[in-house]
C-alpha cells in the first residue's frame, strides 16, 4: 500500500485511518476511486440534526465589495475543528471572487468540481454535526468610499462600517463602536414606521408600560449616531464624524446564532426564514 495515498486520503477526507486504508486496498490503490468512495460514504446522519446556532460569522473584503456570512454547527468545539474551519475559509475565499447575492445561490456554487452544498455536507459527516450556511450578505461601494471591519472572539460577532472616504483606521474604529455599544440602527431618521411599532411593542412588553421620554432614551443607545463616542465619552459618535469631516454611508452586523430563536436578524425587517414579518402599527 502507499502510504503517501493513505496520508492524502486521511487529509483531505477526515476518515479514519481503517477506512482509508480499507478503501484503497479495495481500489487497488486508486486514489480517485477510494476517494470517491468515502465522500459518497460520509453523509450526515438521520439522527444528527439537532439546532445549529453555534459555528461562526465571518467577513471578506476585495477591493470595492464585502461580503459578511454565518455558518452554523451544533456545538461551540467547532471553532477549534480544522475541517470546520477550513470549511468557512474555502467559502469565503470563494464567494468574494463570485457574484452571489445571497445564501441559497451560494449553496450551488462550485468548489473543485463540488458544489458548496455538498462540501458542507461533506464536512458535517467529518466533524459528526449539522453544518449550514445560514446567511450571506454582499457588501459594494465606490472607489471612494472605505470599508471597516471588525470581528470579536472568533466570529460570535462581525461587523462592517462604510464610509463616504477610504479612511480605513477610522472605519475599522467604527466598525469596533457597532459591536462594543450593540448598534442596531445608523440615526433614528432612517427607522421605518413598522420597524419603530416593533421597538415601542418590545419596549412595553420588557417594561410593562409605555413611557415615551424613557423608549426615546432607550432607544437612541441603540442608535449608532446617538451613541457615546468609546473613545471620548464626552462627545457623540456623531460629534466624532463631524471632526473628522466624515460620515458613515451604513453599516451591518452579524451575531453567531441570531434570529433562529427570535425569527429576526440584525436589521430587524428581514426574517432569517424567509418568512413574512407582519407587525400591526399600535402606536
Amino acid at each position: 500500500m502507499d502510504i503517501k495515498l493513505l496520508k492524502k486520503l486521511r487529509a483531505v477526507t477526515g476518515a479514519g485511518m481503517l477506512e482509508c486504508k480499507g478503501a484503497l486496498e479495495q481500489f487497488n490503490d486508486d486514489y480517485d476511486k477510494a476517494l470517491n468512495h468515502l465522500k459518497s460514504s460520509i453523509k450526515k446522519e438521520d439522527s444528527n440534526q439537532r439546532v445549529a446556532s453555534k459555528g461562526m460569522c465571518q467577513i471578506e473584503i476585495k477591493d470595492n465589495e464585502a461580503i459578511l456570512f454565518e455558518v452554523n454547527a451544533e456545538t461551540d468545539f467547532v471553532t477549534k475543528n480544522k475541517h470546520f474551519l477550513n470549511l468557512v475559509n474555502v467559502i469565503g475565499m470563494h464567494l468574494i471572487n463570485s457574484e452571489v447575492t445571497n445564501a441559497k445561490t451560494a449553496l450551488k456554487e462550485e468548489i473543485n468540481g463540488q458544489s458548496i452544498e455538498e462540501l458542507i455536507t461533506h464536512t458535517s459527516g467529518i466533524i459528526s454535526e449539522n453544518a449550514q450556511l445560514r446567511r450571506f450578505y454582499r457588501v459594494k461601494k465606490d472607489d471612494h468610499q472605505g470599508f471597516g471591519s471588525y470581528t470579536h472572539m472568533q466570529g460570535k460577532l462581525v461587523t462592517l462600517v462604510v464610509l463616504d472616504k477610504d479612511e480605513k483606521d477610522l472605519a475599522n474604529m467604527l466598525a469596533m463602536q457597532v459591536a462594543a455599544m450593540s448598534a442596531e440602527y445608523l440615526s433614528l431618521e432612517f427607522i421605518d414606521t413598522d420597524t419603530m411599532n416593533y421597538e415601542k411593542f418590545m419596549y412595553e412588553k420588557t417594561h410593562g408600560n409605555f413611557n415615551e421620554n424613557a423608549f426615546m432614551t432607550e432607544l437612541k443607545s441603540k442608535t449608532l449616531l446617538s451613541q457615546p463616542w468609546m473613545k471620548d465619552q464626552s462627545i457623540l459618535v456623531k460629534d466624532f464624524l463631524d471632526q473628522h469631516q466624515i460620515k458613515i454611508i451604513d453599516f451591518f452586523k452579524f451575531e453567531l446564532g441570531q434570529g433562529i430563536d427570535n425569527k429576526l436578524n440584525c436589521r430587524l425587517d428581514i426574517p432569517c426564514d424567509g418568512s413574512k414579518i407582519t407587525v400591526t402599527p399600535i402606536y
